[in-house]
């Protein structure tokens, strides 16, 4: 059994981790944007002594030493106490084929190098000895530096849990997690989650997901990818109003009345303007499924009560998801093709981007769309990816004080005709006028071979991929793969 440590090793790329802590003090803006430096954050696997979840007797298979789906938070204090802001990332630590990971881990930007931290309680090779999987990490800091991370414990069967943990120190110990829910029942599934911490007061966080309901005589045979009949979601809430000494028992914010789902809901806080403060949900709403689907859309839900009530669904754009796949031999690539993201800017601006199909002959751009109103009206999506004739996906938005929006995505521009290998970049995008123009940077100096990542239900590398700001630049966390690692994530500062 992997001994649990509040502190793991160092993870490689000290120097330019170093590099990483000296560029993020100062602002430089120039040209087009820069990229660098990139670092490593993941290394080996600390489950590679692991038994007690019993990996044989496990139905699927599990790819050791692939970390996949990183979420990426800075802090706007030093709660490690190293003389700068704290940066944790989140992700997956040896996935699954057929359903999350081996545990959820954390490397934190300490003294200059991120240390691979454990999330205690949240699997069996960290302690939770009830989950014998967990998936979906996502981490979120208060303005007082208090770190909170959010992961789904499951199994490859019913079980599903959603957990949270507390760092007081910038994300080098946590507490043990609060079990916010625990269903074992074929009736329902808790997945999607996120978390956000309130900006402006740090008594309250926001944890959200979605709920799958299987209301009929038919629902042991119902799977998520295959949106039945009588498939349902609502979106479940919970909320601390007390610095996460305690939580609000989870309940549904919003009930499809009739054959609705959603998925990837993310909570937003307005920054500034007549709506500073309120809470925006983004997320897709499916009508409809099986031989009745009627379509989907990206929809917003608000509330001005810090969560106590919201709306119901307001209409951001229909849509219809790109989804990727090799363009030589078919094999399906799994990317957040459903999963829009969301982002603020300084003067109470939303952003909002995702997947469209119907935006670029590839079949997938990178849609953007904004609100100058706290979520009541957007503008018409439009591509916003330089690229329209190659598949671009799993798109990220965010925004500095100075109101710069910056864009992340991967696409297969570099892709060669060999069915063999999958080339494939990842890619900066900004803007200083609001999301009128944009100026492309790539991000990878070289690129990776898709083909390389772990298989769940595509080839994997995450349903989404981080983005924050920090001072006057922005973090990127992202996926790639090598030829001696099945997928690994990066870490690189991005500057307008």
């Amino acid at each position: 059994m992997l001994k649990l440590q509040s502190r793991g090793t160092a993870v490689r790329g000290t120097a330019l981790a170093v590099g990483l802590l000296a560029l993020t003090v100062a602002p430089a803006w120039a040209g087009p944007g820069s990229v660098g430096p990139t670092v490593s954050v993941s290394g080996a696997s600390p489950f590679a002594s692991c038994t007690v979840d019993d990996v044989s007797g496990q139905p699927g298979t599990n790819v050791p030493n692939s970390e996949v789906e990183p979420w990426i938070a800075a802090s706007t204090v030093d709660r490690s106490g190293d003389g700068a802001n704290d940066v944790i990332v989140g992700y997956q630590q040896d996935r699954w084929s057929n359903g999350g990971s081996r545990g959820i881990y954390a490397s934190v930007l300490h003294q200059g190098t991120y240390q691979q931290v454990a999330i205690p309680g949240t699997s069996a090779c960290v302690g939770g000895l009830k989950y014998p999987r967990a998936t979906d990490p996502w981490v979120t800091f208060s303005p007082n530096g208090d770190a909170y991370y959010f992961t789904l414990s499951t199994s490859a069967g019913n079980l599903s849990a959603m957990l949270v943990n507390k760092s007081t120190d910038g994300g080098l110990n946590w507490s043990a997690p609060i079990v916010l829910i625990d269903e074992d029942d074929p009736e329902n599934f808790n997945d999607k989650n996120s978390i956000t911490a309130d900006p402006f007061d740090s008594n309250f966080v926001y944890a959200i997901w979605d709920r799958s309901r299987f209301p009929s005589d038919k629902r042991y045979s119902h799977s998520l990818s295959g949106f039945p009949r009588s498939f349902r979601s609502d979106a479940f809430f919970s909320r601390t109003t007390d610095g996460g000494a305690t939580w609000e028992t989870p309940h549904a914010i919003f009930v499809p009345n009739a054959n609705q789902f959603g998925i990837g809901h993310q909570i937003a806080v307005v920054r500034a303007g007549a709506h500073q403060g309120r809470l925006v949900d983004s997320f897709t709403l499916f009508h409809g499924s099986g031989a009745n689907k009627k379509g989907q859309e990206v929809a917003v839900i608000v509330s001005d009560d810090h969560g106590a009530t919201w709306t119901d669904p307001i209409t951001v754009s229909k849509m219809i998801p790109g989804f990727i796949s090799d363009p030589d031999d078919g094999t399906p690539l799994r990317t957040g093709d459903i999963i829009p993201d969301i982002g603020t800017g300084p003067n109470g601006e939303l952003y909002l981007v995702w997947q469209e199909q119907t935006l670029a002959p590839s079949g997938s751009a990178i849609a953007f769309s904004s609100s100058l109103d706290g979520g009541q009206t957007w503008s018409t999506p439009r591509r916003i990816n330089t690229r329209p004739d190659v598949q671009a996906f799993t798109p990220s938005v965010e925004a500095l004080a100075d109101g710069t929006i910056a864009v992340t995505h991967y696409d297969l521009r570099f892709n060669t005709p060999s069915p063999a290998t999958l080339p494939t970049d990842y890619w900066f995008i900004h803007s200083h006028d609001g999301g009128a123009t944009w100026t492309e940077t790539r991000v990878t100096a070289q690129s990776f071979d898709h083909k390389l990542a772990p298989f769940a239900r595509g080839l994997f590398l995450g349903d989404y991929a981080g983005l924050t700001a920090r001072g006057s630049v922005f973090l990127t966390a992202y996926g790639i793969t090598t030829a001696t690692d099945p997928a690994n994530i990066n870490v690189t500062v991005l500057t307008p």
